[in-house]
């Protein structure tokens, strides 16, 4: 709730910010029309993707174009997830078991495939799949930095930043991804999820 509840500060603080510069160069009257589109576009397209509890890497609450969660499906196991988002529900599962450089994402009746775009390194991936017409690329922003990665979506471009730099229980994703399908909600969201529970975990090695 602290998360969210940031999120919408800053959120309503730039729409304060707006309204007091745009009401110096349009009239009051136009600029109260367009206060009921401005304020939606900022308080809606930022997600979030955060743990549930502090510290605990198996359980996390996920705002991605949705509302929903992802959690480890058995206990201890990082192989195999449950997803749900925005009442799209699934799983996501290594391909190969204890092999992270492979998953298949089944959601929403769809099947879908993250993988790594080179062998043994996990800061570029792609997903096909579903009713993609292309292969949506995820990477991180710079190299050797696992704190901030972009996405290519069908409809939007997508950013994924940790809240605070190093620590990987808190993240935002800045761009809608409402109009997306479930496959790529769940990938963009899975990203965090990967980063804190299986790379930085040493899982991967």
């Amino acid at each position: 709730m602290l998360i969210h509840s940031l999120y919408f500060r800053n959120c309503l603080y730039s729409g304060i910010i707006f309204v007091l510069t745009a009401k110096n160069f349009l009239p009051m009257k136009k600029l109260l029309l367009l206060l009921p589109l401005i304020f939606p576009i900022l308080l809606f397209a930022q997600g979030s993707v955060h743990t549930t509890y502090s510290e605990s890497y198996d359980r996390w609450d996920v705002n991605a174009g949705g509302s929903g969660n992802i959690h480890t499906t058995y206990s201890n196991s990082f192989d195999r997830w449950d997803v749900s988002i925005g009442g799209a529900s699934g799983t996501i599962s290594t391909t190969y078991s204890e092999s992270y450089d492979n998953w298949d994402i089944s959601i929403g009746g769809k099947s879908y495939k993250l993988r790594t775009t080179y062998s043994n390194s996990y800061d570029n991936w792609e997903l096909s799949g579903g009713d993609l017409e292309s292969t949506i690329k995820i990477r991180t922003t710079y190299s050797n930095s696992y704190d901030n990665w972009d996405a290519d979506g069908t409809d939007d471009d997508f950013r994924i930043t940790t809240t605070y730099s190093k620590s990987y229980d808190n993240w935002s994703i800045s761009g809608d991804l409402s109009k997306e399908e479930a496959g790529v909600k769940a990938a963009v969201a899975f990203i965090p999820v990967f980063v804190a529970a299986i790379y930085n975990k040493g899982l991967t090695e």
